[in-house]
Order: C-alpha cells, then structure tokens, then sequence
C-alpha cells in the first residue's frame, strides 16, 4: 500500500511535462524500428546505409534519458531500501533523503549537460562520421532526461511515493 495523494495545480502541469517526456520516449522506441528495418532490408540487398547506426544510436540516448520520469513515477527508478527495511518508523525521513538527493543529483545532471552541450555548440564539434552531426544535439539528452528525473521527483515529494514497482499511469 502506497501513500499517494491526488495531484492538484502545478503538481498537474509537472506530471505533463513527464507524460510528454514519457511520451517522447515511447514514439521514439517504435519509430525506431523503422531505420533498423530498412537498414536490415538495404545491407540484405547490398546497399547499407550510412545513417541508420549513428541515428538510431541518438534516438536510444534520447529514450534512455527521457525514461527517467517515468520510472520515478512507477517507483522503479534505483533505490536502496535496506535501511528503511530495517527501520521502519524512519523511512518517511529516508524518503525525504532520497528525494532531495534525487533532486540535487537531477539539478547536477541538468547543469552538466546544459555545460555539455553548450560546449559542444559553442566549439561546433560533431560526429567524426561521415554525417558529422553537431553533437550538441545529441548532448540535450542529458539536461532533458536531468528535467524529467527533477520534475518527477517534484511530483513525488508532494504526492507520495509510489510503492517499489507499482504502477503509476
């Protein structure tokens, strides 16, 4: 049993913002397969593409980071719960602990890729393939995946925090 609580206002506009990352991430996954077949279908027939790796490669970066709000809201993201196993009564402070290091971890990696891929527009590198992709694009992945994990996270502390596992939709 879980203590989750009904989501009100801004609470509201932060789970859309992870519904959309969440949805994001799940059209990326199946509009994925479409290169992955015609590559498989062109190298069959003797023509492989020289696209098809290098952008899948980018959509999967995508679908890893923007994942991230969905499995803090199912409860699924990492977590140690061993301690609060053994100390039941302290588990709503562990909690606590865990969501504001979650949330400082989230604001890390939104600053570090916000630098990441500023770095890599402002010095204009890209791909050392031959469809050199400016990998500044590629790079906001990680302040993007950084908002949905901080935002999900928000969602939580003021709702409750779903059980490990348990279903969040």
């Amino acid at each position: 049993m879980s203590s989750v609580q009904e989501p009100t206002g801004f609470v509201r506009t932060l789970e859309a913002a992870g519904k959309l990352m969440t949805g994001l991430s799940v059209v990326l996954m199946i509009v994925l397969a479409l290169p992955i077949v015609y590559d498989a279908l062109l190298r069959a027939l003797g023509y492989p593409t020289i696209w098809v790796f290098e952008t899948t490669l980018y959509a999967f970066i995508f679908i890893g980071f923007l994942g991230n709000a969905l499995a803090v809201k199912r409860g699924a993201h990492f977590r140690v719960t061993i301690i609060a196993q053994l100390f039941p009564r302290a588990k709503p402070a562990l909690d606590m602990i865990s969501n504001v290091s979650v949330l400082l971890f989230a604001l890390l990696v939104i600053s570090s890729g916000i630098y990441f891929a500023w770095y890599s527009w402002s010095n204009t590198i890209s791909s050392s393939t031959l469809l050199e992709v400016p990998l500044w694009i590629p790079n906001l992945a990680i302040p993007i995946g950084g908002l949905g994990l901080l935002l999900q996270t928000i969602v939580q502390m003021c709702c409750g925090m779903p059980e490990h596992g348990e279903a969040g939709d």
